[in-house]
């Protein structure tokens, strides 16, 4: 008897001791230190494969690195965009006139330089620049200096939605930090932390060591890369169809190498299509043709549209 008491006792005693060492969970079951630590792991995993995914989805949208938002300066001016020059080149109507702004503190390959031509990424840089600007009004911080450079373009960081042009442009891999002229430093480290990330990522001209580098870009080293044939081959097709076009159709031939009409109708290609602009059109001599026409009916023919 005093032996099954005992017993009873010790089971009891066992038991007790268990039921301190657990907690009861809202499903039933019961979790302990050694759960506690694996739920906090699986917890910090889980924040591990968003964090990844996050950066996924951002490398899947073509934009290598992130880029912070809501940048937009409380001393900014706003401009609307005209048109679209290069990568980093455009222009705004500013203080109610045409202006061309040189972006600060970056330099994208070149796409029709007189000496230069098309160097590879170049018309990436240019169509990802059409993207984010094209019909847009952005803010404008203006150089420190008086804002202009020798060729007499306005100086600027610029913002569209909230981030930086510049450093979309990094992100990418279509742009590397040039031009360092001090007062006009503020976004420097910026826009270099962004640019070393694309760097590592090898994106854009930095997929092949020793196209971009501080004295400019080398296309040379870019030989027998697909970006090196697929800038000849664009450069050369356009000849051919820019000289065809003139040939064949009626009421059409080329600008001069200004991109002039000798006062005839421009037409112009943009990622907005097709469009020609009229001798009395506001943004007339701004425009840069790429064919010229006799009559709007031959514009139209050619599937031009007018200018809004």
């Amino acid at each position: 008897m005093i032996k099954n008491k005992i017993v009873q006792g010790l089971f009891i005693l066992c038991s007790v001791l268990l039921l301190v060492g657990c907690e009861p969970l809202a499903d039933g079951g019961t979790t302990d230190s050694t759960s506690t630590t694996q739920t906090a792991s699986q917890s910090t995993d889980s924040s591990s494969v968003e964090s990844r995914s996050a950066d996924a989805s951002v490398a899947s949208s073509g934009t290598a690195v992130s880029v912070k938002s809501n940048q937009t300066p409380a001393q900014g001016v706003r401009a609307k965009i005209v048109k679209v020059v290069d990568g980093d080149t455009f222009q705004v109507l500013y203080q109610q006139k045409v202006t061309t702004v040189r972006v600060l503190l970056i330099d994208t390959p070149e796409t029709h330089h007189p000496r230069l031509g098309v160097q590879p990424y170049g018309p990436e840089a240019s169509a990802y620049a059409h993207q984010l600007l094209d019909g847009k009004t952005v803010t404008l911080e203006l150089a420190k200096n008086g804002g202009h450079d020798k060729y007499g373009r306005l100086l600027a960081y610029v913002f569209i939605d909230g981030k930086s042009f510049e450093e979309l442009q990094l992100a990418r891999g279509l742009a590397r930090v040039a031009y360092i002229f001090p007062p006009n430093t503020k976004y420097l480290d910026q826009y270099r932390a962004v640019e070393q990330q694309a760097r590592e990522k090898k994106w854009g001209i930095w997929s092949v060591a020793g196209y971009a580098q501080a004295n400019g870009y080398h296309p040379e080293v870019m030989k027998g890369t697909q970006a090196y044939e697929e800038t000849k081959h664009g450069r050369s097709q356009s000849q051919t169809t820019g000289s065809a076009s003139a040939a064949r159709g009626p009421g059409q031939f080329s600008p001069d190498q200004n991109g002039n009409c000798k006062g005839s109708i421009k037409g112009n290609i943009s990622e907005r299509g097709k469009i020609y602009h009229m001798p009395s059109d506001r943004y007339y001599k701004v425009t840069k043709a790429e064919i010229c026409f006799q009559t709007r009916s031959a514009a139209t023919k050619a599937g031009f549209r007018a200018a809004q």
